[in-house]
């Protein structure tokens, strides 16, 4: 009787990630990654992330920027990822920042849950200059 049940439910659509999360590498500058972000980082979507910036982190380069500023949502499955990357790249001597962009929703959750790693205009420019690691900073 319940397996019946559960056969008349109706499939849920699952999410779209590429619809919802647009992804952009470059390189500013020698050594460096810029990994742009544009559209909602959830559940659904932070599994590309991770997989676009860890590829980063293998890489040759020593400096990965996540820039945040097109991002329109930032979920807690993102902020997990981010934590994680950041200890990836600690753990590989890469250093790591994340630029928050102006989003509301991006930056509650880093209000609330504040990472050492977030620069604001990290990815305006900031790539050719020598930003502090979080340990060194006084």
């Amino acid at each position: 009787m319940i397996a019946a049940h559960i056969a008349r439910q109706t499939a849920l659509p699952s999410p779209d990630p590429a619809g919802m999360l647009r992804l952009r590498v470059r390189h500013p500058a020698p050594g460096t990654a810029l990994v742009e972000v544009a559209g909602e980082i959830d559940l659904a979507t932070a599994p590309r992330l991770a997989e676009v910036v860890e590829a980063r982190l293998r890489s040759t380069v020593g400096l990965v920027i996540v820039d945040l500023r097109r991002t329109t949502f930032l979920g807690v499955a993102g902020l997990r990822v981010l934590i994680r990357l950041k200890l990836l790249a600690a753990g590989a001597d890469k250093d790591f920042y994340v630029d928050p962009g102006a989003a509301p929703t991006v930056r509650r959750l880093f209000s609330l849950f504040p990472l050492d790693c977030v620069r604001a205009g990290a990815a305006e420019g900031l790539t050719e200059i020598p930003l502090p690691r979080p340990a060194e900073k006084a």
